[in-house]
């Protein structure tokens, strides 16, 4: 009999042992998470083919796609967002060939830029349609004069944005225009 009680207090023992080291290992931290890997910043240095294809030529299509649709706001941020992709593009690659390419996107598209934000803020479609279309010509030009000719740009037939919805969204309240530099 006093074996069975010798083997009851082991068992009991063993049991007792077993559910403080379970309770240990519940309120034990978790083991530290390995530390994130470091960032790694690229050395990325886009040309001026990266930068009008990044900042110039999907806010050509946004601008045209948002008057297509008398979306008046949308059109106005767009051409703003434009215009300002042009002093990104010249902050980033002033001289390229040996021309200044702040001066040269103004000389050329200044003039361009100021009808269509005047038909922008007419509202007046047909203007817009005119004013985009010497707009795009003006595009050609510049690339004409950067000895990129062969790249066209034209007005565009289709928004190409499947994703983006360019009508007027009733109860939407725009943006404050963007202060002035």
């Amino acid at each position: 009999m006093h074996n069975r009680h010798v083997v009851g207090l082991a068992l009991a023992g063993s049991v007792a042992f077993a559910a403080s080291v379970i309770g240990i290992a519940q309120s034990a931290p978790a083991p530290a998470a390995a530390p994130p890997a470091p960032l790694v910043i690229l050395d990325f240095k886009p040309t001026l083919s990266d930068l009008m294809t990044m900042l110039i030529q999907p806010r050509h299509q946004k601008l045209w796609a948002a008057a297509q649709q008398r979306n008046w706001t949308l059109a106005a941020f767009q051409l703003r967002e434009m215009r300002a992709g042009f002093d990104k593009i010249a902050a980033t690659i002033p001289k390229y060939i040996n021309i200044d390419l702040g001066p040269t996107f103004i000389n050329i598209m200044d003039s361009q830029v100021r009808a269509v934000n005047g038909a922008i803020t007419s509202q007046n479609s047909t203007l817009f349609n005119s004013a985009f279309a010497d707009l795009t010509a003006s595009c050609n030009s510049c690339h004409e004069a950067l000895n990129h000719g062969f790249l066209v740009m034209k007005v565009p037939e289709v928004t190409g944005y499947a994703n983006q919805d360019f009508r007027v969204i009733p109860g939407v309240t725009p943006p404050p225009p963007a202060a002035k530099k």
